[in-house]
């Protein structure tokens, strides 16, 4: 597999291996707990008493986010992959929870998952203090990585299959003005026609002539990139020339100044048919844009 790769390529790999891995765990977790226990699953507590997640997962969590807010937006940005594999693998919530998305990765249940996941995480350690792993463990990475990320999108494509509407959508947004949606958010504000987020208000940054916004979106990673087109329009004007593309770029004019500077984006999958009768997704942000400085 690596022959003719330098070992900072395989290193390299190896890492987004895990970064992906870990982004797959956070959102499984993330949608898991908060559908059984509610949002604000990290201070759940039953009715005697106890938490569902360790203290020192949640001190953990909490000490992260205070030092860097901007780096965890959210409880569960601030899980790291030790603490993911612990909470899926603790007997209780993998018994509930988190048996049916990890059958096809660990067959014989949470004692082969913890096996498997000791094979990721240790060479992780090494490859966080820049120290040598074998081409082994870089084996294992990949293979037993992938294998979990394959089994995590099996259980999303079956219960895709179960919506009504199972198409591509955007799970989240963020863009140049600090501005972040996730995908609890979203799905809260989509109603019939789109999603739509009023970005305009005295507590948003604004925009000035001269200024480039940069609006970035992540579309379910469920469905491969072949299965969906990409379209970002603005102020209502013609479509815009990037397509396809989950970043969008664009230089702020004097004619974009005024209380209403639309950005929209569509997502429309191959299927003959779409969610929306042209689409199967639309985003549509409107922001603040303040005279020039003159």
């Amino acid at each position: 597999m690596f022959n003719n790769l330098k070992s900072s390529e395989i290193r390299e790999m190896c890492r987004s291996t895990i970064e992906t891995l870990e982004m797959w765990l956070r959102r499984l977790i993330d949608q898991q707990l908060s559908e059984r226990f509610g949002g604000n699953y990290l201070q759940y507590q039953d009715e005697l008493g106890n938490f569902i997640l360790k203290k020192e997962i949640r001190e953990g969590i909490r000490s992260r986010r205070i030092k860097e807010p901007k780096r965890y937006a959210r409880d569960v940005d601030a899980i790291l992959l030790d603490d993911a594999i612990n909470i899926v693998l603790h007997p209780k919530l993998y018994s509930e929870l988190f048996s049916t998305c990890f059958k096809h990765a660990f067959p014989m249940g949470p004692e082969m998952g913890r096996f498997i996941f000791d094979k990721i995480s240790k060479p992780r350690n090494y490859l966080s203090h820049a120290n040598h792993i074998s081409i082994r463990q870089a084996e294992q990475i990949i293979c037993y990585a992938h294998d979990i990320i394959d089994s995590i999108k099996t259980y999303y494509s079956i219960i895709g299959v179960e919506k009504l509407y199972n198409v591509p959508s955007i799970i989240q947004f963020s863009d140049s003005l600090g501005n972040i949606k996730h995908e609890a958010e979203i799905n809260s504000n989509r109603n019939d026609v789109r999603v739509h987020f009023v970005l305009n208000c005295k507590e948003n940054a604004s925009l000035r002539p001269g200024d480039v916004l940069i609006v970035e979106i992540e579309i379910d990673p469920t469905f491969t990139d072949e299965e969906y087109d990409i379209q970002w329009f603005v102020q209502e004007s013609a479509r815009y020339i990037d397509d396809n593309k989950s970043r969008f770029e664009v230089k702020i004019l004097n004619s974009h100044v005024g209380e209403r500077f639309v950005v929209e984006c569509t997502i429309t999958s191959k299927k003959s048919w779409h969610r929306y009768g042209r689409s199967d997704d639309n985003l549509m942000l409107l922001y603040r844009v303040l005279p020039p400085v003159e």
